[in-house]
C-alpha cells in the first residue's frame, strides 16, 4: 500500500501567460512613427483635454436635472453606463499619445521596470478603489507577464486571467491590504 502524503499534491494550472506571447515585451517601435506620434500628440492633446473637459461639464449640466427627476428607477444607472461608455470611446489619455520619456526611451527594459514600480508602489499607498488598470504604456518593453508577476507583491492581482488584454492594458483587483514590497 503506498504511502499519501499529508499535504495535497498541487494541480496543474492552465496559465495563459506561459503560452500566449502578447504576454511577452512589445516590440520596439520605430523612430520615425514615435517622433511622428509624438507631434500629434503635442499638437492634439490640449484640444482633445479641452473636448473631454467640455463633454465632461455637458454631463454635470445634464445630471442637475437627471438628479431631480432620480426617482424613476434606472435613471442614474443608465446615465452611469452612459459616462462609462463615453470615455471608453473618448478617453483622457488615448493609446495612440506618445510622450516625451517614451520617446527617449522605447525599449529600455530599465526605464519601463522602474516606470511600474513607481506606479504599483504609488498606488499601494494612495489607491484605495479595489480594481484598478494598468495601461500599457507603463509595461510595455517589460511585458505584460513581468508586471504580472509583480503584482502580488503590492497586493493586486489579475482580475480574470483568461479574459485580459495584455496588448492593451491590465484590468486589476485588489487582493491583500495596501501595503509596499520590503
Amino acid at each position: 500500500m503506498p504511502v499519501r502524503s499529508p499535504l495535497p499534491l498541487p494541480l496543474p494550472r492552465k496559465n495563459p501567460m506561459h503560452r500566449d506571447p502578447s504576454w511577452d515585451p512589445l516590440p520596439v517601435r520605430g523612430t520615425a512613427r514615435l517622433t511622428l506620434q509624438f507631434l500629434l500628440t503635442t499638437v492634439y492633446a490640449p484640444v482633445h483635454w479641452l473636448l473631454c473637459t467640455t463633454f465632461t461639464l455637458a454631463f454635470l449640466a445634464l445630471a442637475v436635472p437627471l438628479e431631480l427627476i432620480g426617482w424613476i428607477p434606472g435613471v442614474e444607472a443608465g446615465y452611469g453606463k452612459l459616462f462609462d461608455a463615453l470615455y471608453r470611446v473618448f478617453p483622457w489619455w488615448p493609446r495612440w499619445f506618445v510622450t516625451l520619456p517614451e520617446l527617449r526611451h522605447e525599449g529600455d527594459a530599465a526605464f519601463y521596470q522602474a516606470r511600474l514600480e513607481a506606479k504599483l508602489a504609488r498606488w499601494a499607498v494612495k489607491w484605495k478603489q479595489p480594481q484598478a488598470e494598468l495601461p500599457v504604456r507603463t509595461y510595455r518593453a517589460v511585458g505584460a507577464g513581468y508586471a504580472a508577476q509583480r503584482l502580488g507583491e503590492y497586493g493586486w492581482g489579475l482580475q480574470d486571467p483568461a479574459s485580459q488584454r495584455p496588448l492593451t492594458g491590465l484590468k486589476l483587483t485588489r487582493t491583500a491590504p495596501v501595503q509596499t514590497p520590503a
